[in-house]
């Protein structure tokens, strides 16, 4: 197979402003250096372009010349005295009279200041070959066929780019280089293009690129109709199997009665329907912001869906991807060369070529539309059925009203489900929000109010007018859309905890980034941070589910590491030990607290302080002998990992092409982050002790400079531990005990003790140095290594 495009389309335009040369009177034909020429090229790269161009010098003649030319050196085999090889939109052979008044036309468009476009269709001849259109042995083409199909494509050409009634063309197939090619003329004889100052060729011009998608229709065009009928009627299989496919899984988001939903498909719809936003109309492919939450539970559950159907799945995108393979040769180069698969706009300003790239690879757009399509199909379904959902399960007490009433409620607001009057709300526990709109309606005077007219406090109002009858008054109702909670404690959240924490990490991460962005812009909303809160403790408890494991895998390949030298058992044995503390660790904070006894308490308190994670841990909880504490482990593990001597333990340790450097370099990094963590505590409780203004501003400024310092610190870190990094895995309402009493036996809160461990102290001076250097921005790092490698050498003098 060749590695050509089975099409290639070129397409420029002239304008009437080039030198007029009148070829007529010529024996040969002069080529014109057209200055003003734009090149659209569609399939190949700018260096093929100019070899077609080369090869097919119509490309660079004007008006009159371009036919004359055509006509007198490019004679096919139909040629005759009084035929041309020349065809139009009403000729497959165009008679010596009609070229003649083509040629006519085109005097009168260039006095008109029309444009004149100029384009090329060259075919793959192993493409033509295959679809019995061009025979390689006896070197016969199928002119009638190829003629037809490029009078069908310029139909749509004209229709897409909007020409004028005027408009004319002309082509003609020209065998005499190595790929069989159409060469087309087109025009107007009274343009319909807009025109706009062209500042680069200062001068007003009339619009002469087509679109893109011109372009690409031509070629699309062209192919279909070239392809064999076989062909064809596999493709036509392809995409019935498809939409078959796709029939499937759109069934499968539907196909389950609400009250048979399975535990995760039930969470992701009840989240779904608490987050929808009330009283608007919704489709998946929306950006609402108040509609985010409810559209990241709708992915969630397509693609739960998706996994419990992953062989059909499969097989709609491999089907979809064996389409794209019928589709690739004739869009594509065959992979020969990645700049063969765009779109490149070439412009002449002055003589010199200005070239860009329009377009990414056709092929990799026609996947990426297709699933994406697949994926606003199966959204708005399943956000469908959720909403059909949500009404089954709403309560309405609309149709408890009269029918006049009921009436009233329709006329004044559609969206309203459930409506009381604000004495109601107001002893149901609910205020009526400041942006309430009323729905007006007329009930019945109590005869206690009658007594004790104008002592109501509610907002009735008594009409004395004929269209409230007697006994009966105007009261202002609110639909349950327009209250809140007088008591926003008493706000419960209705959250599967332990279906949240099923949820993969990387969908909590981004549940939690989501859920934080949406509170941040609504701060008054006390559920969206209660929300918040449980969110980031299920992300907390899958890091610490998953660290388990690590830290169970980690050990297991510690354990087999046999014959080690003195120096590297030394660390494998502190590993062990650390991993084993971690273990338990782990246990303790993934177990419910009402669970621990006091003994468990008190260990997971000692552990939690020895092994505190440096970019979770909160800048609150970093004081002075947390930081000492930190910092001597650290430096601890830094010496033992640098003495080290087989390479392959921190691969067991980190993964894959982990050197030592680079994990004593992620020891340091978790020393910088303590040392900032503890400097902007520090200039806080400085803060909270002075009064002086000028001092207050100039810590902030420190602790502005040290977050920065934080957040690149953060990014040298893996991916996941960046994001975790920003997201502070901790409670961010301490002092609400009443919101901690509501979830307490279902969230546990972790919190760090203040227990001193039984390592060495180091020295202050170290401490204080080490201080001093890392609050330079520059080398902090080699600083810290520098010196601990200065108190090594130092401790091994004193040894000798």
């Amino acid at each position: 197979m060749s590695k050509s495009p089975a099409v290639t389309v070129m397409w420029d335009y002239t304008t009437p402003y080039a030198k007029f040369v009148d070829y007529t009177k010529r024996k040969e034909a002069v080529v014109v250096n057209d200055t003003s020429s734009d090149r659209l090229v569609e399939g190949i790269d700018q260096e093929t372009a100019k070899e077609i161009a080369k090869e097919i010098q119509e490309q660079t003649l004007d008006y009159v010349g371009y036919i004359d030319y055509m006509k007198r050196n490019y004679a096919t085999k139909n040629d005759s005295k009084k035929f041309t090889g020349i065809f139009t939109d009403k000729t497959l052979n165009a008679s010596t009279e009609e070229a003649k008044h083509l040629k006519d036309m085109l005097v009168e468009a260039k006095e008109n200041k029309s444009l004149l476009w100029r384009g090329v269709i060259s075919f793959d001849n192993d493409f033509l070959a295959r679809n019995g259109v061009y025979i390689p042995k006896s070197k016969e083409v199928d002119q009638e066929m190829i003629k037809k199909v490029v009078q069908k494509a310029m139909v749509n050409v004209i229709k897409r780019e909007k020409l004028s009634d005027s408009a004319f063309w002309w082509g003609n197939i020209h065998l005499n280089t190595d790929n069989i090619h159409v060469h087309v003329g087109l025009s107007e004889i009274k343009s319909a293009r807009p025109t706009f100052f062209y500042a680069a060729r200062n001068r007003r011009e009339r619009k002469g690129k087509f679109s893109q998608k011109t372009i690409k229709g031509i070629k699309s065009n062209v192919y279909n109709s070239l392809t064999r009928e076989d062909k064809r009627s596999i493709r036509l299989d392809k995409e019935k199997k498809i939409a078959s496919l796709r029939d499937k899984l759109l069934k499968s988001m539907v196909d389950k009665e609400a009250d048979k939903l399975e535990r995760m498909d039930r969470f992701f719809v009840d989240q779904v329907i608490d987050h929808l936003p009330k009283g608007k109309k919704l489709r998946y492919g929306s950006n609402a912001k108040d509609f985010r939450l409810s559209k990241f539970f709708i992915d969630r559950y397509v693609d739960h869906q998706l996994q419990n159907n992953m062989l059909v799945y499969k097989n709609y995108q491999a089907v979809t991807e064996s389409l794209l393979d019928d589709y690739r040769y004739a869009y594509d180069s065959g992979g020969k060369e990645e700049k063969n698969s765009i779109y490149r706009e070439v412009t002449k300003i002055y003589g010199r070529e200005v070239a860009r790239t329009l377009r990414t690879k056709e092929n990799s757009q026609f996947m990426d539309k297709r699933m994406a399509d697949l994926r606003k199909r199966l959204g708005d379904r399943a956000l469908k059925y959720i909403q059909e959902i949500a009404k089954k399960r709403r309560k309405s007490n609309i149709k408890d009203l009269s029918a006049a009433n009921q009436k009233l409620v329709k006329e004044q607001d559609r969206n309203a489900t459930m409506v009381h009057s604000e004495e109601i709300w107001t002893k149901m526990g609910y205020k009526i929000a400041k942006n309430a709109i009323p729905i007006t309606l007329v009930v019945p005077i109590p005869e206690d109010d009658e007594e004790e007219n104008g002592k109501k406090q509610s907002k009735r109002k008594q009409e004395n007018s004929n269209s409230t009858p007697k006994g009966f008054e105007e009261v202002e109702f609110y639909d349950e859309r327009f209250v809140e909670p007088i008591d926003s404690n008493k706000v419960r959240l209705d959250i599967d905890i332990k279906a949240l924490k099923s949820m993969k990490k990387e969908d909590l991460l981004d549940l939690v980034e989501l859920a934080q962005s949406v509170s941040k812009e609504d701060p008054e909303n006390r559920r969206s941070k209660q929300e918040v809160g449980v969110f980031k403790y299920a992300l907390r408890q899958r890091i610490l589910e998953e660290r388990k494991h690590e830290i169970d895998a980690s050990l297991e390949l510690l354990n087999r590491y046999e014959n080690p030298v003195v120096a590297d058992a030394t660390f494998l044995d502190y590993k062990k030990m650390q991993f084993s503390d971690m273990k338990n660790l782990v246990e303790l904070q993934l177990t419910p607290k009402y669970k621990l006894s006091k003994k468990d308490l008190q260990q997971k308190e000692a552990l939690e302080f020895k092994y505190v994670d440096a970019v979770q841990v909160s800048i609150s909880k970093v004081d002075q002998k947390m930081a000492d504490q930190q910092r001597e482990m650290l430096i601890h593990e830094i010496k033992l990992a640098k003495n080290v001597q087989d390479p392959s333990i921190f691969e067991l340790l980190k993964g894959e092409g982990t050197t030592k450097k680079v994990y004593v370099n992620e020891l340091a990094i978790k020393y910088e982050i303590i040392d900032i963590k503890r400097s902007i505590n520090l200039n806080n409780q400085l803060i909270k002790q002075t009064k002086d203004e000028v001092t207050q501003k100039e810590l902030r400024k420190r602790n502005g400079i040290a977050f920065e310092q934080l957040k690149e610190l953060y990014s040298e870190l893996s991916p996941d531990e960046s994001r975790i990094a920003k997201i502070q895995l901790e409670w961010d309402y301490q002092h609400d005990h009443s919101f901690r009493r509501q979830i307490s036996r279902r969230i546990d809160q972790q919190r760090s003790g203040a227990r001193r461990t039984s390592y060495n102290r180091v020295s202050h001076s170290l401490v204080k140095g080490l201080s001093m250097a890392l609050r330079d921005d520059s080398s902090k790092r080699e600083r810290l290594l520098r010196q601990l490698e200065q108190e090594e050498r130092r401790e091994k003098e004193k040894e000798r």
